[in-house]
């Protein structure tokens, strides 16, 4: 495990944002094609890397994916691997969601499946949504189209180690949503030449909140939170004209997000024609939920027992949304949790890292899925 460990240290010293991970991509491309795949794509959906390996006979095709971006949140700690770029870390652990599977191509460089296909998927940008996006719509998709495919994620507050599953929604489906209002500017000195729309700001942030109270009660959760709001510029000497509300939605259920979209635009647009504003709005950093099939989740479970790793059922989803939920919609997905340790800091915590001891949990795991699915 010693040179996984510094792979990940490598990795974690060379963090890039999502759709910038260029020293990413030549690191895990140099590492992967040591290991003899069939094919590798260097290049798909921006810096992503795809490597297959084919067992002797044909048979199902399996996709094991991994993230690759990191965050723009700054490195204090002060370990010998600390980001070299500034403000730039590794705050997420895809650097060890990355090293997981570099071990295992690693290991199917001697050992390959008697039927079947095994596909590593190194994404990037799934911190903004993008990335599996950018997959599924790169035509050298064709080249890597699997049967089923499986993802995971390290979760700080579980015991180390631990395999965390749930039937269903694993992760919540959610994006941003801007809505934007124009009047017309004027002189500080007479803003009844102009347009402003600061009412019509105060009563939209009054009725949404309002909205966003009534939402506690729906089933399966569904709910929004008001992240940014904007009314003119900053200055003394010009009564404002333009002002913006930024929204993330966010559900357990995709069609429950889309209705909640719908009658949000459908309010603000109202009262923006009762104000007599111009209105238009825009989507931003959209997840799908992560829904895993009953039939993968069994695969997950079986191979956390032959494995004797303790194994976690989740009651609910968790709130925050993982973009390996685009997968679902070409083939069914697995999708489970990693315990990194009770002590752990929080995800997106500045003082956070990857615990390199559940490196060879993940890679043990992702292989006896493989031994489930292929034989």
């Amino acid at each position: 495990m010693k040179d996984i460990i510094e792979l990940r240290h490598l990795l974690h010293a060379n963090a890039e944002l999502s759709e910038q991970e260029i020293e990413t991509n030549r690191i895990l491309n140099e590492w992967v094609s040591k290991t003899n795949p069939d094919l590798q794509i260097e290049r798909i959906g921006g810096y992503g890397l795809a490597a297959l390996y084919k067992g002797k006979e044909p048979g199902k095709r399996v996709l094991i994916r991994g993230d690759i971006d990191a965050l723009h949140i700054p490195e204090p700690n002060n370990m010998s691997y600390r980001s070299q770029h500034e403000g730039v870390s590794h705050k997420c652990g895809h650097d060890g969601h990355a090293a997981i599977l570099c071990g295992l191509a690693s290991l199917l460089t001697d050992c390959r499946p008697e039927k079947g296909e095994i596909v590593l998927l190194f994404q990037p940008a799934e911190e903004t949504g993008q990335g599996a996006k950018a997959i599924l719509r790169d035509p050298q998709f064709e080249k890597i189209l699997p049967d089923t495919a499986y993802g995971l994620h390290n979760l700080p507050g579980f015991e180390a180690g631990q395999i965390l599953v749930r039937k269903g929604c694993f992760a919540a489906a959610s994006f941003g949503l801007k809505l934007v209002f124009e009047g017309k500017t004027a002189h500080a000195s007479q803003p009844e030449t102009g347009k402003n729309p600061s009412e019509l700001l105060a009563v939209l942030i009054h009725q949404l909140e309002k909205k966003r109270e009534m939402l506690k009660e729906v089933k399966p959760l569904t709910t929004f939170v008001i992240t940014h709001a904007v009314l003119g510029e900053e200055t003394f000497g010009v009564a404002p004209g333009h002002a913006e509300i930024w929204l993330t939605l966010r559900s357990f259920d995709d069609k429950h997000l889309e209705l909640l979209a719908d009658q949000v635009i459908s309010l603000c647009q109202a009262k923006a024609k009762d104000y007599l504003f111009d209105f238009s709005f825009s989507m931003h950093e959209a997840f799908a939920a992560t829904n895993s099939s009953d039939a993968n989740v069994t695969v997950i479970e079986n191979a956390a027992k032959r494995l004797g790793l303790s194994l976690g059922h989740l009651t609910e989803p968790f709130r925050w949304s993982e973009d390996f939920g685009r997968f679902g919609a070409v083939c069914p997905v697995g999708f489970f949790g990693l315990g990194s340790g009770y002590a752990q800091p929080a995800l997106h915590n500045p003082e956070y890292d990857f615990p390199d001891a559940i490196l060879e949990a993940g890679i043990n795991m992702f292989a006896e899925i493989i031994n489930e699915e292929l034989g």
